[in-house]
């Protein structure tokens, strides 16, 4: 089995710390690392068809940011797209997979959904660490595989509001207080989800500002199982 992980985007993000992170964890499950840091392999499916696993670890550009950030291209997006349809999988995490490549909707359809705040901080503002959330992630279909026997959990961080798909199928969620924002309390926010593209299968997580939270035992073993769900089922 073979996984590409493009890394990229703002350095601010720790693309790079993250991306050893995974792939050491993916390697001790048995898989071929690949990493590329630009996103050009992408318009040339036809080399990575040899490719079962696909992750982003990318931050794109936000206006409060005013550094320049690496956008996708449409023929990387339509390559990532073709992919995806033919049987690879896509898997990933927080902003770098949920908050990457704005300026593409059909992306963002492709993954099941888009960052759009995280409370108290909005989505143009770098939050330090003492403003963090404490929430609870609750699983709500402990049966399903990603998922069975992790209880849910409580951890503080980022709290991802996110605009998703109806079709997504979701494994875990929270709720949204209105501590911040009165006129969201009690709102529920799907957290882990997994969905079908044709062929493809996608995972996506959006716990994962600070690598310490991947760290946490129930991310970790949540993001290994889901990754390795995503990736293409052997013929």
């Amino acid at each position: 089995m073979k996984a590409a992980l493009f890394v990229g985007g703002w350095e601010g993000h720790s693309p790079t710390t993250f991306s050893d992170w995974y792939a050491e964890l993916l390697t001790a499950n048995g898989v071929e690392v690949v990493v590329h840091d630009t996103l050009e392999p992408l318009a040339h499916p036809e080399d990575m068809a040899d490719v079962d696993l696909i992750t982003p670890i990318w931050s794109s550009a936000r206006s409060g940011h005013r550094e320049e950030f690496g956008n996708m291209t449409k023929p990387q997006e339509d390559g990532l797209l073709k992919l995806i349809g033919d049987g690879c999988g896509l898997a990933g995490w927080h902003g770098h997979m949920g908050d990457a490549f704005r300026d593409r909707p059909t992306y963002h359809f492709l993954i099941g959904g888009q960052f759009v705040a995280h409370p108290p901080g909005w989505p143009d503002n770098l939050q330090p660490v003492e403003d963090y959330i404490d929430y609870d992630v609750t699983i709500t279909k402990p049966a399903d595989p990603i998922v069975q026997g992790i209880r849910s959990f409580r951890l503080k961080t980022e709290q991802y509001y996110m605009l998703v798909d109806p079709s997504n199928e979701v494994l875990a969620t929270t709720t949204f207080s209105g501590e911040h924002l009165w006129w969201i309390e009690g709102t529920v926010i799907p957290v882990v989800w997994k969905r079908r593209w044709d062929k493809g299968r996608v995972f996506y997580c959006s716990i994962g500002h600070e690598l310490d939270d991947l760290k946490v035992p129930q991310v970790t073993e949540i993001i290994r199982r889901g990754a390795l769900w995503a990736a293409r089922e052997p013929a």
